[in-house]
């Protein structure tokens, strides 16, 4: 029987993966706390602390803390994220307890995959290395691909809207389709994710340097077909892989190439998980945690209380 064990989390970040987080951490019996420049984060489940994210200043807010779980992301200045995640590191290796970080990324296979996504490549590459090289700190890089959520209405989710590459557009109700669409992808909810880490973290089973979550493996095709059998109000539309990668040449502006960038990721198979990693995980860790296909969380949707977050 896995033995697992009650702690004190600090969450770095208050934006919408923070808040499933949040949720299924307390939820699950963890003492939370989260972190912010802010003073007041108007988080009313649990502690806010105020930090700049220097090491003094995180020594002293993760003081009485076991762990430490990122959402800090920036998407146009990649330098920013990878010097907070690296001084949090350095911050968990001089603090006498927290001795366990789940740095931010909530990303695909970059353990096979370490150039995917492009513009990630040279940060990846510098926190990984600096995590493999900390014996002394329980980490690990969750990869979960996509998050299944933005199957939902925007009221439905935290999560805001992307627009591309995530390939549905809600207002006009057309789905785009990359290339063929057979291309293999893994997707997840971010609340089945928040559910995982909560366990992960009670879990005193060593763990490996990269976690698999997934809901379901398909293909875009197959995500269409899903969708439009619900609602055939909803059409389809193709974008050529010529077309993402002039995009990429182009460079028209960053999140133009971002985008493309982000589209390349079926092509590559960096957002298919190998199936004998997830479920060695599942076996694991979470053998008790159900992580939901579409249809299932389409269901919950459906049946949720209107604006209700799923």
């Amino acid at each position: 029987m896995q033995a697992s064990k009650l702690i004190k989390v600090a969450i770095a970040g208050t934006g919408n993966v923070s808040q499933y987080l949040v949720e299924e951490l307390v939820s699950y019996g963890h003492e939370v706390v989260v972190l912010s420049r802010r003073s007041n984060t108007q988080e009313k489940r649990c502690e806010s602390r105020q930090t700049d994210y220097s090491v003094n200043s995180l020594l002293t807010v993760l003081e009485d803390c076991d762990a430490l779980v990122s959402t800090v992301a920036d998407y146009q200045n990649l330098d920013i994220p990878l010097q907070i995640h690296l001084t949090m590191l350095e911050a968990c290796k001089q603090s006498r307890r927290c001795k366990t970080f789940v740095p931010s990324e909530w990303t695909s296979n970059v353990e096979d995959y370490p150039e995917q996504p492009m513009f990630f490549a040279n940060a990846n590459e510098a926190l990984h290395q600096k995590l493999k090289e900390s014996t002394d700190i329980r980490s690990t890089i969750v990869c979960n691909s996509w998050f299944a959520d933005y199957i939902y209405p925007a009221q439905q989710r935290y999560l805001p809207d992307i627009g591309a590459p995530w390939p549905m557009d809600h207002a006009s109700k057309t789905f785009t389709i990359y290339g063929p669409g057979t291309q293999l992808i893994d997707i997840v909810s971010v609340r089945d994710v928040a559910k995982a880490v909560a366990v992960l973290l009670a879990t005193t089973e060593p763990w490996d340097p990269y976690t698999y979550l997934s809901g379901q493996q398909l293909s875009w095709n197959d995500l269409f077909t899903i969708i439009s059998k619900r609602d055939p109000e909803w059409t389809s539309r193709t974008k050529p892989l010529a077309d993402t990668i002039n995009q990429i040449v182009a460079n028209e502006s960053p999140d133009s190439v971002l985008t493309a960038q982000f589209e390349v990721l079926s092509y590559s198979g960096a957002s298919m998980f190998p199936k004998d990693k997830v479920q060695r995980h599942r076996a694991k860790y979470f053998p008790n945690l159900r992580f939901r296909n579409v249809e299932e969380l389409l269901d919950a949707a459906a049946a949720a209380r209107p604006g209700a977050i799923v």
